[in-house]
């Protein structure tokens, strides 16, 4: 399969390794629970991109449950689905203050002092959290690297 980013690298080993992991415990995945068909728009300085992607609720990072506490579809799992299907590396860090995995790096593009990656859905920048966001089928997610303000 072709990306449709414009720079590609190989998925962590981990990842995988801790995503089939859930398949194999009977974790909730795209399939088995709701899928949703998004659109994932990524805006780094280097590594950008717009697909379609289907996601559901799923382990992310972890191993943790992402589904918005409702068996949703979330905007970490658009990202998390889009990077396995696609093959770039997305790194996040848990925020015990927000009880949410903060996005830190996608590929190349890396959070620092100065920039953060934003989520934004439907054009309306999220206050809850990636995973505390539920998403539907035909929303428009981005995530943004954009300087912190």
């Amino acid at each position: 399969m072709t990306s449709p980013f414009l720079l590609r690298k190989s998925a962590p080993r981990a990842a995988a390794l801790a995503f089939a992991l859930a398949l194999a415990l009977g974790a909730a995945t795209p399939a088995a629970a709701q899928s949703t068909q998004v659109t994932l728009d990524i805006a780094g300085k280097d590594f950008t991109g717009t697909i379609p992607i289907t996601t559901g609720p799923r382990p992310v990072f972890d191993g943790t449950l992402c589904d918005a506490g409702s068996d949703s579809s979330t905007p970490i799992t658009a990202l998390v689905d889009a990077s396995d299907k696609f093959e770039f590396n997305v790194q996040s860090i848990y925020d015990e203050g927000l009880k949410d995995f903060v996005v830190t790096a996608i590929d190349v593009d890396e959070a620092d002092s100065a920039h953060q990656w934003n989520i934004y859905v439907n054009g309306a920048l999220i206050t809850n959290g990636g995973c505390h966001t539920p998403v539907s089928s035909g929303d428009k997610i981005k995530f943004a690297l954009e300087p912190i303000v």
